[in-house]
């Protein structure tokens, strides 16, 4: 009982502290007999029987700061002039043997630090004296007292202690008994008292594996530790500790330490007798946990960039192997979670040392098959089983992208996937092509891209509905794969465009309003490409492709529709050696035109769409007179049409490029639609939120003015300006205050361009 563990405790601490304080009272009195006495009586109290690992733990270290005064106190005595043989003698003659070995280890640590004698010659003494304790918990932890006092008194490399230049082997030597001892000790409390308490015992010793492990991590801090001696002597003697002691808590805890200890290319450079000892341990020892941490470790270590010893080493080739004969003994059973985190990890590690080697990968995917067809066959493929999945299909897409498309088992593994998870790897795998930029140059590749990433494209039967900024992301970053193709030839490239175009049209119309403009711009990129390396070749079929894109998305969104077929026509009106494409760029505007007529009802649509249908038609020179003609006046007319009158004058004012740009120049018409708007611009003048609309009529006039002699009065333009100046020196309402700024800063500025034009001695006639 936990209550009666603190009061055994409570009792013990108490005589402990009473003894040490009696020690301390001989101690001031130089009464070094009496200061022993006391001492033994303080140490007696671990010689009991009844506490717990924890509670004995708790009572040791009580003990342990009174030890270390009492070291103290030995070592001035030997400043002193007194003699610490003799001490370390008189010591020995204590009646009961806990307290006379802890004494002689704590008067032993100072006799190493006289340096009298080699610090080897001592430890030698005290680590067989020690042998005196057989007791599994007071001899554990009187060892490690020993290891604790003796750890900054070992003769190592650089040393003060190392008196030979052999300490080195000599610390190698006492730690690696210790260790041996503490372990035979450690091992024996698993079989004391009955079979009903294992359990208990077993939480008891895992409550001791620090005392043990801690000889292990001496040994790592060893300055004199080389790989050479690692490899000689010390590796194979703790392996022969761990595997002769037949104790799976011991195996299992000093096997990780190792792991954890000692450094990573110490690991690597004894790979193989540390693989081989593995299957010397007890069956219930966890081997795929074992392998996990190392393989992880290594993994890191490979990051870092020392990649030297995978040349020399068959790093691969020893691990497959371990691996390959846990998972044919294991598959199939309840260990699956664990057997795919070991593949997730021995992937990583193969990943980083063999960074492009596509056979290694999928060496390990076709072994993660066995074993996820095993687990499915067995109906152990549980939701952890399938994370696992997911890693391991993952981690190569960091280095190879494109590569994993040559990998059968890949596809293989996402086929055991459920929806969601299937649909994660896709992404990632999108991403990772993406990332990496790599081209997209043939049918086949692309046809095997698309299909290990179909969760993306097509609804499946067990498909399950995104978040929406989730599915926007998805489609947005699938959309980015038509601009990574390039191809020798056009033909090629077509062939690779229809590919996506039949793929795309699966998807839907949620998924065809991301992938169609993007492919239609990687469409529009490509003819841009024909014509600037002067390639002739028929485009009807392309062009036929492009347009039933249009009717589609004119489908899902007509704004959206309008503003690529306007992209379609300044695409064809560039072109300069396919040239003979006009009646299809008239096609394209007149679909743009039909959408206008019979989809848009939004009068904020209709008024932009005037105005980019304005923009694009006054730079197109491809489409015969007789048509364009046509289309200049519908747009006219559209311009006229629009419902609120400000639209309307704006409108109207943006047609005049549509009668004076680099193809056409004619000044009447110029000169009607600016008369048309501003007879408009009076009728809005009553409103004072379109005051800008004056300032922007102003600047269309100045402009015609300059460019277009004859076509603007100057008297019309003082007039507006005189308007203008008049209107803003107004008093106004707070809610328009922030457009009239805007106004006035506008007109600030166009007054400005005529003042500097005028100083050219220009634009003379108007008043600024």
């Amino acid at each position: 009982m936990e209550e009666d563990q603190d009061k055994i405790l409570e009792e013990a601490v108490s005589i402990v502290k009473n003894e040490s304080f009696h020690m301390q009272r001989a101690l001031d009195a130089s009464d070094m007999k009496e200061a022993l006495k006391n001492a033994s009586s303080m140490i007696s109290e671990m010689k009991t029987s009844s506490m717990s690992p924890k509670t004995y733990y708790q009572l040791y270290m009580t003990v342990f700061d009174q030890l270390s005064r009492l070291e103290n106190y030995f070592l001035e005595e030997y400043r002193r002039g007194r003699k610490i043989a003799d001490l370390y003698e008189k010591v020995q003659h204590a009646s009961a043997i806990l307290p006379r070995l802890y004494l002689l280890v704590a008067v032993g640590s100072v006799y190493i630090q006289t340096r009298e004698l080699p610090a080897k010659a001592i430890l030698k003494d005290l680590i067989e004296m020690v042998k005196g304790v057989q007791h599994p918990m007071r001899g554990l932890f009187l060892r490690y007292y020993l290891n604790k006092v003796c750890k900054d008194k070992l003769p190592d490399k650089g040393s003060e202690y190392d008196t030979d230049g052999e300490g080195t082997n000599d610390s190698i030597d006492f730690l690696l008994t210790n260790l041996s001892e503490m372990n035979r000790l450690w091992v024996r409390m698993q079989h004391t008292g009955t079979v009903k308490d294992k359990t208990k015992r077993e939480k008891e010793r895992n409550d001791l594996r620090v005392t043990v492990g801690e000889n292990i991590v001496r040994l790592s801090s060893l300055q004199g530790l080389n790989l050479e001696l690692y490899v000689s002597t010390v590796l194979p003697k703790v392996l022969e500790i761990i595997t002769s002691s037949k104790d799976a808590i011991s195996q299992q805890y000093l096997i990780d330490c190792i792991i954890q200890a000692f450094p990573d290319a110490y690991h690597l450079h004894t790979l193989e007798p540390f693989l081989e000892s593995l299957p010397q341990l007890q069956p219930t020892v966890d081997v795929k946990s074992i392998l996990v941490n190392l393989l992880t470790r290594l993994a890191d270590y490979a990051g870092e960039g020392d990649l030297d010893v995978v040349k020399s080493i068959d790093i691969f080739g020893l691990i497959k192997k371990a691996v390959d004969n846990i998972i044919t003994e294991q598959a199939g059973g309840s260990e699956t979670k664990a057997l795919l985190q070991l593949q997730v990890a021995f992937i990583r590690l193969s990943l980083k040392c063999y960074p492009l080697n596509t056979q290694y990968v999928n060496e390990i995917l076709n072994s993660s098959v066995t074993v996820v067809d095993k687990a499915n066959s067995a109906g152990n493929l549980e939701a952890e089983s399938l994370k696992n999945i997911v890693k391991l299909l993952s981690y190569p897409l960091e280095t190879m992208s494109l590569a994993i498309l040559t990998m059968n088992n890949y596809p293989k593994l996402m086929g055991y996937l459920q929806f969601s998870s299937r649909k994660q790897v896709a992404f990632k795998i999108v991403e990772a092509v993406v990332t990496s930029k790599k081209t997209l140059d043939s049918v086949d590749t692309v046809e095997q891209l698309l299909h290990f990433i179909t969760p993306l494209l097509i609804d499946c039967s067990d498909s399950e509905s995104s978040e929406a900024y989730e599915f926007e992301d998805e489609q947005q970053n699938v959309s980015k794969l038509v601009h990574l193709v390039s191809a020798n030839t056009p033909e090629a490239f077509l062939s690779i465009f229809h590919k996506f175009y039949l793929t795309f049209s699966k998807g839907g119309s949620n998924r065809i309003k991301f992938t169609y403009p993007s492919l239609l711009f990687a469409y529009l990129k490509f003819l841009k490409l024909l014509d600037t390396q002067s390639i002739e070749m028929d485009l009807l079929e392309t062009l036929h492709i492009i347009h039933d894109i249009l009717i589609k998305m004119a489908e899902i969104n007509p704004d959206t529709a309008i503003k690529l077929g306007l992209e379609c026509v300044l695409c064809i009106n560039s072109f300069k050696t396919n040239s003979n494409y006009g009646q299809a760029a008239a096609e394209f505007i007149k679909q743009v035109i039909n959408l206008y007529q019979e989809e848009l009802a939004d009068t904020y649509s209709k008024f932009a769409t005037v105005n980019l249908l304005c923009c694009a038609a006054s730079k197109v020179h491809c489409i015969d007179l007789s048509t364009y003609e046509e289309i200049l006046q519908i747009i006219l007319q559209f311009a006229s049409r629009q419902l609120k009158k400000s639209d309307q004058c704006f409108s109207i004012t943006l047609c005049t490029h549509l009668f004076f740009n680099e193809n056409v120049h004619d000044g009447d018409k110029v000169s009607g639609c600016l008369n048309k708007a501003a007879g408009i611009a009076r009728i809005c003048a009553k409103n004072p939120r379109n005051i800008g609309l004056f300032v922007v009529l102003l600047n269309k006039f100045v402009y015609f003015y300059t460019h277009a002699r004859g076509s603007v009065d100057a008297d019309l333009i003082n007039g507006i300006i005189g308007f203008v100046n008049e209107q803003l020196n107004g008093e106004f309402e707070q809610d328009i205050k922030a457009q009239i700024h805007e106004a006035r800063i506008y007109m600030k500025n166009t007054l400005r361009y005529i003042k500097s034009r005028q100083a050219e001695n220009q634009l003379r006639e108007i008043t600024a």
